[in-house]
């Protein structure tokens, strides 16, 4: 359960949103069948292959790295039969110790830098300690520490939640919230994550301000505001998200990926468990417009303080 404690209550209307709607890429992995792994179409390990839809239409596809030791596959288990009114049959859960998926690095999503966005993904996670669910690679782009990458939607030491950007002016952008805002399970001793929540995260940036939102779906909670940042105080000349700078072996600026993080150019902060509906719009979507329905009422999180600019390690 999330561990939150003081609530202030507003009322917003309810509405179901088109998810092409300022929608840039939405992975919904909904090929199935349960227990197959998301296919690499035979490719060797790293090769792109569009073995998930992207369900906005603009062709975006997502790959495994290689089925098997750094793939996943479908999973019955799901927050919530319905999103968005579409059914909802599968999640993923990697299938080895080495997950990661990619977007392919001539698709246009990897050439964008928006003014405003926002990143959703749903989750049951694994313990540990950096778990990026979506990440953007890159090297060199953020001046207060060049091994940063362009992006990380992530989990963090003690379960506490980010998300952390480069803009294009090089300066950096994060919103981080209090530690044991979700609880996660223990792979030797609970590996199927049973009785663990399911969560829905949401990272809206403005260009202004950039804030953290978390739902726990089973129990049909309100979203909570968990973290907030004032970007302005920065003074960066323009906070649009870059796609960042350098090339690796094994990456390339710009390239989105899903299920792991880069850090120093290698990768790594890899989120173990359970993963589905991860969507990328290139506007600041309201909450009410987020992917999981909401009853009548959001709870908004009482923030103490904005939070300033950390530092990621």
């Amino acid at each position: 359960m999330m561990k939150k404690v003081f609530f202030v209550m507003t009322a917003f209307a309810v509405c179901v949103v088109s998810a092409n709607a300022g929608t840039i890429a939405y992975w919904r992995f909904e090929e199935g069948p349960a227990g197959a792994p998301v296919s690499h179409g035979g490719q060797g390990d790293g090769v792109f292959y569009p073995g998930t839809a992207d369900s906005s239409g603009n062709g975006y596809d997502l790959s495994v790295w290689a089925e098997g030791w750094a793939g996943y596959a479908y999973n019955a288990d799901v927050a919530s039969r319905t999103f968005g009114g579409a059914t909802n049959n599968f999640s993923v859960k990697n299938t080895g110790g080495w997950p990661a998926m990619f977007t392919d690095t001539a698709a246009g999503i990897n050439g964008i830098q928006p003014a405003a966005f926002t990143i959703e993904a749903t989750f049951k996670l694994e313990n540990g300690g950096y778990r990026t669910i979506v990440g953007r690679d890159s090297r060199g782009a953020a001046t207060i520490n060049g091994d940063l990458a362009a992006l990380y939607f992530q989990a963090m030491p003690d379960n506490a939640l980010a998300i952390k950007f480069a803009d294009v002016s090089g300066f950096w952008h994060e919103a981080i919230s209090d530690t044991q805002v979700f609880e996660s399970f223990d792979f030797p001793t609970n590996p199927d994550g049973v009785g663990v929540p399911w969560y829905s995260m949401a990272a809206v940036s403005d260009g202004s301000t950039l804030s953290l939102y978390l739902r726990e779906v089973d129990a049909d909670s309100a979203w909570q505001l968990i973290a907030e940042t004032d970007m302005t105080l920065s003074e960066s000349p323009d906070t649009a998200l870059t796609m960042g700078t350098g090339d690796g072996g094994d990456w390339n600026a710009g390239d989105w990926s899903v299920g792991r993080g880069l850090y120093a150019g290698g990768h790594g902060d890899r989120a173990y468990g359970f993963l589905d509906e991860i969507r990328i719009s290139d506007s600041a979507l309201a909450v009410e417009e987020f992917l999981v329905p909401e009853p009548a009422t959001m709870l908004l999180l009482g923030l103490g303080s904005v939070l300033a600019m950390r530092r990621r390690r």
